[in-house]
């Protein structure tokens, strides 16, 4: 269930394919919203806004490994930093091998002047669920030591982000409870979309939970959990995490929701895809070895129907938002705020009528 009808999707359960299939055909069939970005739009959040905080005019790219142990780094460049860099390490869902379906957020990180590393962890849907964390950490390890390496740059202190989605969420977990194990930076901070776990690709044994104890987590680690109301996987998962998360204060921790809406015929589905944000530049065969060195930036996204306001007003605006917090040493309240209009409001449509807006659970009060 691909983003493009060619390409398998990093979406899980077969069993659960042929509705998230149908959701994600609702959501191809519309214009992407940016393409027709209303005035009423938060200028903070609109497409302008995240190319004018892309300072580097390109990305720089690695390929480590082959097959499951492959990892792809993405680094900034023109200029590219010096000594350190803060990185993001970006664990994708079943089958999204390729970063295809997240490279317009890789591109708008990594042009942001984050080092982005993409572990594959699996070379086909037979891969053991059990498996995938210890083969991403290992991964990880082996990107981060060609970012030094190749380029001279170490992760900088306190500004390393873990992101997940769907069995990707597992792994940013498992990694996190035991990032010593790998010789990796311990996150700074968390962010999950669409969470999902071992269950939801495998039965019996296989499927038994990779995601360990994550009560044992520190207390002081920001972590940000978003959620489709459409998505069958991601919901009652992140429900699930962010019940054993309490021992976070609630300053530190939000689950947010974001619904689907419609208007004058047009259709957005928060479904489990609806992460997703394609950039064809970033189709990498897991079979080839042919790969561009310096992919150079764009002047305006590609368009997609998969990206649209839920990605600039609800997971962008999250991700960016986390790593703002990072960068300046205090949480910022458009993530974890008490639910406050600009934290909460996902847009307008091209006529001006504003967007459903998320909502935050908390299944800690």
């Amino acid at each position: 269930m691909p983003f493009q009808p060619s390409r398998p999707s990093s979406l899980l359960s077969s069993a659960l394919r042929p509705a998230l299939a149908a959701g994600l055909s609702t959501l191809l069939l519309f214009a992407p919203a940016h393409a027709q970005a209303p005035r009423a739009m938060t200028s903070s959040y609109s497409p302008e806004s995240y190319k004018a905080r892309e300072t580097h005019a390109a990305v720089d790219v690695r390929v480590v490994g082959d097959g499951a142990q492959r990892a792809y780094l993405f680094v900034p460049a023109r200029p590219r930093p010096v000594g350190q860099v803060p990185v993001v390490l970006l664990h994708h869902g079943w089958l999204g091998m390729s970063p295809l379906n997240f490279g317009a957020m890789i591109d708008h990180l990594a042009r942001s002047g984050h080092a982005v590393v993409y572990p594959v962890y699996q070379d086909s849907d037979k891969t053991s669920p059990q498996t995938v964390t210890e083969t991403a950490g290992a991964a990880n390890r082996r990107a981060l030591d060609v970012l030094e390496k190749s380029f001279g740059l170490r992760p900088e202190p306190g500004r390393t982000l873990y992101y997940g989605f769907s069995m990707g969420a597992a792994i940013s977990l498992g990694l996190a409870l035991d990032p010593q194990r790998f010789n990796l930076p311990p996150p700074d901070a968390i962010v999950l979309t669409g969470p999902g776990d071992a269950h939801h690709v495998a039965r019996g044994e296989l499927g038994r939970s990779i995601i360990g104890p994550i009560q044992l987590l520190p207390p002081a680690l920001p972590i940000a959990i978003v959620t489709g109301e459409a998505d069958p996987i991601g919901l009652p998962t992140a429900r699930k995490l962010m019940a054993k998360l309490c021992h976070i204060p609630r300053e530190r921790r939000v689950m947010m929701v974001l619904p689907s809406d419609e208007n004058n015929g047009r259709k957005v589905m928060a479904g489990h895809g609806s992460p997703g944000a394609p950039d064809s530049r970033y189709d990498f065969a897991l079979s080839s070895q042919d790969f561009p060195s310096t992919l150079i930036g764009r002047p305006a996204y590609e368009a997609s129907g998969s990206l649209n306001q839920l990605d600039f007003h609800g997971y962008w605006k999250v991700v960016d938002g986390v790593l703002d917090s990072l960068r300046l040493g205090t949480l910022q309240p458009v993530v974890f705020g008490p639910g406050t209009p600009e934290q909460l409001s996902l847009g307008s449509w091209p006529d001006g009528t504003p967007y459903k807006p998320a909502r935050l659970e908390d299944p800690c009060r």
